[in-house]
């Protein structure tokens, strides 16, 4: 029986140079994290491909398998596999057993890396094809195939799978440094977080939290559940709940209704900015989307980004709404965050909240907050929670 193995592809990381044999050894290491506990017994990095040689497993092991990998940011398409001789015998063999359990249509798609064998990759196709339908009597579709057959073949080995999945894409966490990703528990945050792992970000996040906005432990949950969900992505995330009332407070008593939203934002940052410097992070994340609510007009978002140095990074930024729930329903956070917990950006919200804030102006407003210790005092009591392996 031809051995059973997982074929990983990678894109962006093929365009990285001298670099790329570093790039592909952190999504070698991620793989590894992610199929822990799996049929997995050994991962090998070949000339533009990743090999995952798996032991012996039933289907649902496979598949929890294939699932994983599908969640490793990096891998632009992957495949369940045979590994087998490359030998047009062997190959047509192994085709053949594969399209007799289908029926309708089918493709084939081969790929010859060793320029040493003596078909080209269209030559292939057509014997493979015209095997298969000697022996199954199922037509080729080219455009719109039922099933679709792949073969690679490379120096010693040849690869035959059915229908590749596709990847997430991006670059492997951990290879573009740390991050602190501000999470409200609403929809457009977590997206954010998830689109900064996917450049290769490790994520830190942190969610300020007011237990007088009534939430209580139903917010913690809704905040467990999109940590688990991030998780399945990025492997461990370290969440701070870091509790807000006493400034939101300070805030209240000092600064007009119309201005609040705007300091509570800059009050959060820094707290943000903080926690980025404690861990030698790189730069604070937000779920901003321009002029989406009124804290975000391009006004707004100066006012509220002058409060730290940054780098601030809106990757959602030109995103509509429509586009960055799609994603959230792709990526395992829409149901959590549409639970019906406030957060502390709920709470004590303007009517007629300001759409121009002019920086000087919430400076001098700032000047009258009574803050003392409150940040460092906030940051110190925040809860540490982690999901994740």
């Amino acid at each position: 029986m031809p051995a059973a193995v997982l074929v990983v592809h990678y894109a962006e990381i093929a365009l990285k140079g001298g670099n790329r044999p570093w790039f592909e050894a952190r999504l070698k290491e991620n793989l590894a994290r992610a199929l822990a506990g799996t049929p997995a017994t050994r991962i090998r990095r070949e000339r533009g491909r990743i090999v995952v040689e798996m032991g012996p497993g039933d289907d649902a092991a496979l598949a929890g398998a294939l699932d994983r990998v599908g969640r490793v940011f990096g891998v632009a398409w992957f495949a369940a596999a045979r590994e087998v001789e490359p030998a047009m015998e062997v190959l047509e063999r192994e085709v053949v057993a594969r399209a007799k359990s289908g029926t309708g249509t089918f493709r084939l798609e081969a790929r010859r890396a060793d320029k040493q064998f003596p078909l080209t990759s269209m030559e292939v196709n057509r014997v493979l094809g015209a095997a298969v339908v000697a022996a199954t009597g199922r037509p080729v579709d080219l455009e719109e195939p039922r099933d679709t057959y792949g073969v690679e073949i490379d120096r010693g080995r040849a690869f035959v799978f059915d229908a590749r999945r596709e990847g997430p894409g991006g670059l492997p966490v951990g290879t573009s440094g740390k991050v602190v990703a501000l999470l409200s528990g609403g929809i457009d945050s977590p997206v954010a977080a998830w689109r900064m792992m996917r450049r290769g970000c490790r994520v830190l996040g942190v969610h300020f939290y007011n237990n007088a906005a009534g939430g209580g432990e139903g917010v913690k949950e809704k905040l467990d559940l999109l940590g688990a969900a991030l998780a399945l992505w990025q492997g461990r995330l370290v969440l701070r709940i870091v509790p807000f009332e006493a400034l939101q407070r300070a805030i209240v008593a000092a600064v007009p209704a119309d201005h609040r939203m705007i300091v509570y934002r800059r009050a959060m940052l820094r707290i943000a900015d903080r926690l980025r410097a404690a861990e030698r992070a790189k730069a604070i994340v937000t779920g901003d989307s321009v002029g989406q609510v009124a804290s975000q007009t391009l006004e707004n978002l100066a006012a509220v980004y002058s409060a730290v140095p940054g780098p601030i990074l809106a990757p959602l930024a030109g995103d509509e709404k429509t586009e960055i729930i799609a994603t959230a329903r792709r990526i395992g956070t829409y149901g959590p965050s549409i639970l019906p917990h406030e957060d502390c950006c709920s709470f004590l919200l303007a009517e007629h909240p300001v759409t121009r804030a002019d920086p000087r102006k919430v400076e001098a407003m700032e000047r009258a907050v009574a803050w003392g210790d409150l940040a460092a005092k906030a940051l110190q009591d925040a809860e540490v929670r982690a999901y994740g392996a």
